[in-house]
């Protein structure tokens, strides 16, 4: 029987990343945090995990749509000044899965 990961919780982290301008658009606005690797399936609340979205592209990202989630790692990886492989790599370790 697998032992499940405890995934990162860190509500100060969520504060931390905010911005006054959604990280895909550009527009200010209303401003949401979104996990790119959902907290459902263990993404936690990290630097690398996190994008600001505005309402209009966290409906979209939900619904399928642009941006993606190799769109997504691609912008919080310019964001951290490294690339989006190295992006995944520490989300799936965080995950507790062996890379």
């Amino acid at each position: 029987m697998a032992i499940k990961h405890k995934r990162i919780i860190d509500k100060k982290m969520i504060k931390a990343i905010r911005t006054d301008h959604c990280e895909y658009c550009g527009r200010l606005c209303n401003i949401e945090p979104h996990h790119v690797f959902s907290r459902g399936s263990g993404g936690g609340d990290i630097r690398e995990n996190l994008i600001q979205l505005c309402s209009q592209c966290h409906v979209n990202t939900h619904a399928g749509n642009m941006p993606n989630k190799e769109t997504c790692l691609k912008i919080i990886a310019k964001r951290e000044h490294t690339d989006a492989e190295t992006i995944y790599v520490i989300n799936r370790k965080a995950m507790g899965y062996d890379i």
